[in-house]
């Protein structure tokens, strides 16, 4: 587990420290995309979701010149406040894990950050269910383990709300917005992808971005859906790496764009 654990530290620039509690109360709005530690991204599989990790600007975001990712924008409403209208992939498929790969389970998972879960019945049962900090149901950090007890045993379960997310065995739809029939995925993160961007980590100082985590979307064309996403104002991350980015000439600025993006937010 620590091999697994140490790669995906590195690849997300999270900084490694040993798990202390957070009043949940104390963290920004669920809107904001803010978490403290890893085990808040509770694992989920076996259904489709959206992954809006990658969206924001007007140009595509390829790691190198051999990749040829689509152009997934994140276009504010027009009121240009609350919402901004984000492109994402629709990942509609169960995955292929190639057996050489140094991630091993965790791909076969995405991740539902349990503090940013925007229905706020949902969000306070998954605290209560998991614990302040995830570490009562199946996470990211403890996939190692439970694999090796075929995810048996305390800590080992999915949470509940990963049954809101749909199936895509059975094509059974999601219910996390029960009331929005047109909303077919439901926006979750996942290492999909990843190879056609320069994942990682850029950190901007303020701004607004879209907290595209558990937004509702709708099914495109061509592999991509579109999600609905709160926009909040505050320091944020990027999910690629800041030397790429000046190399196709972005920053932090995308405006009048904004990027996809999460908050984590230091211990002390």
């Amino acid at each position: 587990m620590k091999g697994l654990f140490a790669t995906i530290v590195l690849m997300l620039g999270i900084g490694y420290a040993p798990f202390a509690a957070v009043a949940t109360e104390d963290l920004p709005p669920p809107r904001s995309d803010g978490w403290t530690v890893p085990t808040q991204f509770l694992a989920c599989r076996g259904n489709a979701y959206a992954l809006c990790y990658y969206s924001g600007p007007e140009i595509a975001t390829p790691s190198r010149r051999y990749s040829n990712p689509p152009v997934m924008p994140c276009e504010m409403d027009a009121d240009g406040a609350e919402a901004a209208a984000c492109t994402c992939y629709a990942v509609t498929d169960l995955p292929a894990i190639p057996d050489e790969s140094p991630l091993g389970p965790a791909l076969q998972f995405n991740y539902v950050l349990m503090t940013s879960i925007l229905q706020k019945d949902v969000n306070r049962a998954t605290i209560e269910e998991c614990g302040p900090l995830g570490d009562k149901c199946l996470n990211l950090v403890n996939l190692g383990t439970c694999a090796g007890s075929e995810f048996q045993g305390e800590g080992c379960q999915q949470a509940d709300v990963c049954s809101m997310l749909g199936d895509a065995r059975t094509g059974a739809r999601q219910t996390l917005y029960e009331n929005l029939t047109d909303v077919t995925l439901i926006s979750t993160f996942s290492f999909e992808n990843a190879s056609q961007h320069a994942f990682g980590s850029t950190s901007c100082d303020g701004g607004k971005y879209a907290g595209c985590m558990t937004a509702p979307c709708k099914q495109d064309e061509n592999g991509l859906t579109t999600c609905q996403c709160p926009v909040f104002d505050g320091p944020y991350q990027v999910g690629q790496r800041s030397e790429r980015l000046k190399e196709l000439g972005l920053g932090c600025d995308i405006s009048p764009n904004v990027w996809s993006a999460a908050n984590r937010i230091a211990l002390p």
